[in-house]
């Protein structure tokens, strides 16, 4: 039988189909996925490349917000943000005699102060302060070292020295040379400071660089443990008071005693050194449920009415805790801090909440406008590192030359400092006279 031949179309049909085999017809993709669901576990490598590229720009675009965003205020050490200022680096503007002008939002006009009025929120009340607990409901119930259970004793001083945040080496000067001298059985010492400005944009160079310097700050708090770092931009006159006040008050709330509660706290500056034994000797025989206020009214602007320089001030622990947990807006709590705080106190009811002012005059002031003896209490405008070790060295020699010994038990009885107070200093004569000249004396800077 003659075999079948195929014929020529077939045989090139058959030979192409050889060389080249067809593809079998592929499901529809929706039978493929029913068929075969892992295939939606394996995507395509451009796929995979451009998942890949964008985790790493999520990667990215998360690691530049978390190092911009703030760091969170938290209660490691004391840790909790308008200008990088030098806090207090320049004389206080109601101390220079042009706190009228800064009162009321204006600029001096060739040194001469502007006759504008007082600003209202000087003036006017606050519903925070008037409607919240008064000081004669707070009490003061601390018991210091060895006078009670151990677990409930509490601080003669909280002393508070406000600090900038750039200013370490001023901190470690104060380490050194002067936070010694305080007895930490009666004294608790903390630099206050507020936070660096903001920056513009979130995500920049600027924001890295503020949060390498807060971690620093962490770095120096956790390494001395003598730091507060206020929820507040670091200014002077924009509430960083209050917000101390505000941090104390919670700090040491609860009924009944609080361990470390203090019976006073202080505000200084940190171009002011205290003169150890004379802060202790002021305050040691005060009780402290009453409504102390203590500082020096010597060379204050009378535009505000009576406060005390903020160079240094303290106050009971009732005034604290009543003006520290009052909710007050910003208009209440900014502009020449000092001057605000004596505004704050003038809320208080004379009756049942009376202030017991101690002014200790000219025994406290700028270094060189007093005649510093042994009654002297505190030393101010010491604006070099140079300066504080030759004034704290000088107090030394002259409580020396007086066979005193500098330590909490030898400090000069407060009424012989108060005396010597109210003598006028020719150096402070001659500094009144001089800001006359220069148009600066605002309705009397120096008390006669």
């Amino acid at each position: 039988m003659r075999p079948r031949t195929l014929s020529h179309s077939a045989s090139a049909s058959s030979s192409h189909a050889l060389a080249y085999p067809s593809q079998p017809t592929r499901p529809p993709l929706f039978r493929r996925l029913l068929l075969s669901p892992r295939s939606l576990l394996l995507p395509s490598v451009r796929l995979k490349t451009s998942l890949y590229a964008l985790s790493l720009l999520i990667l990215g675009l998360i690691f530049l917000a978390l190092n911009a965003a703030t760091l969170s205020s938290t209660h490691s050490p004391a840790v909790h943000e308008e200008g990088y200022n030098t806090i207090p680096a320049e004389v206080g503007l109601a101390d220079s005699g042009a706190g009228k002008s800064a009162a009321v939002g204006q600029v001096t006009n060739g040194g001469k102060v502007e006759k504008e009025e007082v600003s209202r929120s000087f003036e006017e009340p606050d519903f925070a302060l008037l409607s919240g607990k008064q000081p004669s409901e707070v009490g003061c119930d601390v018991p210091l070292a060895g006078e009670g259970n151990g677990g409930d004793e509490g601080k003669l001083v909280f002393l508070g020295i406000f600090s900038a945040a750039d200013k370490k080496d001023r901190r470690d000067l104060y380490r050194k040379v002067i936070l010694p001298d305080f007895p930490p059985s009666l004294v608790t010492v903390k630099f206050i400071l507020g936070l660096p400005p903001y920056p513009e944009k979130p995500i920049s160079q600027e924001a890295l660089t503020r949060t390498q310097f807060l971690r620093k700050l962490q770095a120096e708090n956790q390494e001395h443990g003598d730091m507060v770092i206020l929820p507040v931009v670091d200014n002077i006159d924009l509430g960083k008071t209050h917000a101390y006040f505000k941090w104390v008050a919670k700090e040491f709330a609860g009924k009944g005693r609080v361990k470390d509660r203090p019976r006073f706290v202080m505000k200084a500056d940190d171009d002011t050194i205290l003169v150890m034994p004379n802060v202790i000797s002021a305050f040691k025989n005060l009780d402290c449920s009453e409504n102390v206020y203590w500082g020096t009214s010597a060379g204050c602007s009378h535009y505000f009415g009576n406060y005390f320089r903020g160079l240094a001030y303290a106050m009971s622990w009732p005034l604290v805790s009543w003006i520290g947990s009052a909710d007050m807006p910003p208009a209440h709590i900014i502009k020449i801090e000092d001057a605000r705080t004596g505004q704050w106190l003038r809320h208080l009811d004379p009756v049942t909440d009376p202030i017991r002012r101690i002014d200790m005059g000219w025994t406290m002031g700028d270094y060189n406008q007093l005649d510093v003896t042994v009654e002297t209490v505190a030393l101010h405008w010491l604006k070099w590192d140079d300066w504080v070790s030759e004034q704290h060295d000088r107090l030394l020699g002259i409580w020396a030359a007086a066979d005193r010994p500098y330590t909490a038990e030898h400090g000069v009885e407060p009424r012989l400092s108060i005396a010597k107070g109210k003598m006028t200093p020719q150096e402070a004569e001659k500094e009144h006279q001089r800001q006359k000249e220069l148009g600066w004396d605002v309705n009397g800077n120096l008390e006669r």
